[in-house]
């Protein structure tokens, strides 16, 4: 009995401890984002996200996603693990590589010549102990581009 009771009240301290321990930690914030590079030739693109982590210990990230989307479209998407650490009290740029969908890139670049532009819009977040961080970006691309990878 006194066994099932010691490892009762271990269970609650350790709960008690791991909650209140998530509580004292601060959720990182996303200070900028860029697009590094886009390539319909390659079907990938590339971002980086600047994060400053303000807790006075490193932070663990345990995933990346995010969807690219052109003209309304969803032409690639990214869902992946990852076991970068994010430095104390530091910004810390992390890449995201997104590999693109030939065939929603192909039908992208036909609302590109029909529309005129190539709006982007970049979705993703950054999954920490703290929980999820969203981010966004949106710009517009090279038409020129687009179109002669795609035509090639």
């Amino acid at each position: 009995m006194k066994k099932i009771l010691s490892v009762i009240l271990m269970t609650m301290l350790i709960t008690g401890c791991s909650s209140m321990v998530k509580e004292l930690m601060q959720a990182p914030q996303i200070k900028g984002v860029q697009l590094k590079s886009f390539s319909a030739k390659d079907k990938s693109v590339v971002f980086d996200v600047d994060i400053y982590n303000p807790n006075s210990f490193a932070l663990p990230i345990s995933g990346l996603s995010g969807d690219m989307v052109l003209n309304q479209m969803t032409i690639g998407s990214l869902d992946a693990e990852s076991d970068q650490n994010l430095a104390a009290l530091s910004t810390q740029t992390v890449t995201v590589p997104i590999v693109l969908d030939t065939n929603a890139l192909i039908e992208a670049a036909g609302s590109v010549l029909t529309d005129r532009q190539a709006i982007y819009n970049f979705n993703g977040g950054v999954k920490t102990p703290v929980g999820k961080i969203p981010f966004s970006k949106s710009g517009e691309l090279s038409i020129t581009e687009i179109i002669s990878s795609v035509l090639h």
